[in-house]
């Protein structure tokens, strides 16, 4: 949607001047077009840098503004279309309920591609607080309620999980959360860390187990090739369930079937 808008602005900006100032040839637009472009996004941006000492301020996850989650999807949705990421979901449909969505993490680009998937639902993420410290990022992260968990500290840690899950049942929300804790550079699944599911018995929520295939190759295809991404919601843990097993059988389970469904084809 963002790319559209920038790229009419450009479209109108560019025929203006042209028609404006007759001695300029119509063949101008071939190259203003793409210069408009790329001016509207910086401004898109510079207007961003600009509304930051206005969002809410406070500790990560204590509150959720509409318009920050909005700016995130709108932005991810902008950074998708430039990519050319082309995304396809398969599997089961998604529960009228507050979730808990886990998934294996091959980049930096998985939770951009979920939102596109998931603009309708009240999803934020629990992420590593590096990525609280970038200086646009963190502001709207913070800003639309998002949670910073220490890996290093496991009372932090724990606090962490219980303040999303009053959230999840106060709010409605949905949360996302990758057990491996980090990136697999290989492609391999690592071993799961138990706090997804603690977080979901403590919310007396669902699991929800997804599959990302493609999203490790987007840096790479970037700026020649485009790249396909698929999701594939495999398994849905009833709350019943999720309240009768340990948080390490639901970790086996959950890796169990992610590791299945990524050695199959569809």
């Amino acid at each position: 949607m963002l790319n559209l808008i920038l790229l009419l602005l450009s479209v109108g900006v560019s025929v203006g001047l042209v028609v404006g100032i007759p001695s300029l040839s119509a063949w101008w637009l071939f190259g203003m077009i793409p210069l408009g472009y790329i001016l509207a996004t910086a401004l898109y941006f510079i207007l961003l840098f600009a509304t930051v000492p206005f969002l809410p301020r406070g500790r990560e996850g204590e509150r959720s503004s509409r318009f920050c989650r909005f700016i995130i999807w709108l932005s991810s949705d902008w950074l998708m279309a430039l990519m050319r990421i082309r995304i396809r979901v398969t599997g089961l449909k998604l529960p009228d309920e507050p979730m808990v969505l886990v998934s294996n993490h091959r980049s930096d680009f998985d939770p951009m591609v979920v939102l596109q998937k998931t603009r309708k639902r009240n999803l934020i993420y629990i992420s590593k607080e590096s990525n609280f410290k970038f200086p646009l990022v963190g502001p709207y992260l913070r800003g639309a309620g998002y949670y910073a968990i220490d890996r290093e500290n496991a009372m932090r840690a724990l606090r962490t999980l219980k303040s999303a899950a009053e959230r999840m049942k106060a709010e409605g929300l949905d949360i996302g959360i990758y057990p491996e804790g980090t990136r697999s550079k290989t492609g391999e699944l690592l071993e799961f860390k138990t706090g997804a599911f603690y977080l979901a018995k403590k919310a007396n929520a669902p699991v929800v187990v997804m599959t990302t295939e493609g999203t490790e190759i987007i840096s790479q295809n970037f700026p020649w090739k485009g790249a396909k991404v698929h999701l594939h919601v495999a398994e849905i843990i009833s709350r019943e369930e999720v309240a009768a097993m340990t948080t390490e059988a639901l970790a086996a389970r959950v890796r169990n079937t992610i590791a299945e469904n990524l050695s199959q084809k569809r």
